[in-house]
């Protein structure tokens, strides 16, 4: 690639919180868009869409073009329309998640540019939920890389790079947080030099993929320790569906808990103390944990109620057969493999 030496016109596709929080980070650092390519919140099918949040509020906002598209796949004619009228020559994937088409990718003169990352890098970790996995299998660190956009799953060349540290206190909103500053510093260090885009780093070819989650998946082991229930819940809370479980024929959202202490006095998932602002005390394989924040349409907590347990072993299982099924060549973490 030429040197680049001129402002580069970049156009962000993104659908989520945390991209905005980026672009809101490069727009803070004086830099400018040439608006937000985003599910229209009128005329879109986007509930099954994690973390969805209204983009065109945002644009207003800040006074940045808001361009509304009907389909995530990108597969409308109106939308490719749209899209083919407006002028950039940089895109910037700032949370879609859908791989974008081809054809798409290639009307950019400089190409796409996209945010990936895990505990292990991003050839360590390509594919679904990375931020998620990281806090479940209670990961202390997190890399991530901006990076040039191929028709495959994180791929690409490598542009910048950053690492932040996880800590005991983050759930999942405080790690898209971290991972939206850095993305927006990494995204500005090109904006104001556009020749990095000229010098990438090649990635293995031997790469490593985490697999897609879905809520189904979200069942809580209450024989796991107080910990593990801990980290299993802090990665599945909002925006994502949140760690689930049953007592009866009521299923209940766990939104927030803290291990509690280290007494077992019933068998795990069993409900031991109910407090009067209805957050109660339940039993695992080591101790006890405290339920602060839920929902369930109806339930309300009894002391000797029990949870059901779906065993972690079985959840994994499920998840790696449905991987190997949709994409049996992208070999999984072995983080993955040992979980559980």
């Amino acid at each position: 690639m030429k040197k680049l030496n001129k402002k580069l016109k970049v156009i962000v596709f993104c659908t989520v919180q945390s991209g905005l929080d980026a672009v809101a980070e490069v727009l803070s650092q004086g830099h400018t868009i040439e608006g937000i390519v985003a599910l229209d919140p009128d005329n879109a099918n986007y509930e099954k869409v994690s973390g969805f949040c209204n983009v065109k509020v945002f644009c207003e906002r800040q006074g940045v073009r808001f361009f509304p598209v009907k389909t995530y796949s990108l597969t409308d004619e109106e939308d490719l329309s749209m899209i083919s009228q407006i002028k950039y020559d940089l895109i910037w994937i700032a949370g879609w998640q859908r791989l974008i088409p081809n054809s798409i990718l290639q009307t950019a003169q400089y190409g796409a540019v996209g945010i990936h990352g895990s505990p292990d890098g991003i050839s360590g970790g390509r594919g679904r939920s990375p931020q998620n996995w990281a806090l479940m299998l209670g990961c202390e660190k997190f890399e991530l890389a901006l990076f040039s956009l191929t028709p495959d799953v994180d791929d690409g060349p490598i542009l910048v790079e950053r690492t932040f540290v996880i800590s005991e206190f983050d759930d999942i909103e405080s790690s898209y947080k971290k991972a939206s500053l850095l993305t927006g510093e990494m995204v500005s260090e090109i904006l104001n030099n556009p020749s990095l885009l000229g010098y990438p780093k090649v990635q293995i070819e031997d790469g490593r993929y985490y697999p897609q989650r879905l809520p189904i998946d979200g069942f809580i082991d209450w024989n796991q320790k107080k910990r593990e229930i801990f980290a299993y819940c802090r990665a599945l809370t909002r925006p994502y569906p949140g760690a689930r479980t049953v007592c009866g024929a009521e299923e209940l959202i766990i939104w927030r808990c803290v291990p509690f202490d280290d007494k077992v006095r019933s068998a795990p998932g069993q409900i031991d103390a109910v407090f009067e602002d209805q957050k109660f005390i339940v039993s695992c394989s080591d101790g006890r944990i405290l339920i602060q924040d839920y929902y369930s349409a109806s339930w309300v907590p009894k002391i000797g109620a029990k949870f059901n347990s779906v065993p972690i072993k079985e959840t994994m299982k499920t998840i790696i057969e449905r991987h190997k099924q949709k994409a049996p060549d992208k070999k999984l973490s072995r983080r993955i493999t040992n979980y559980g």
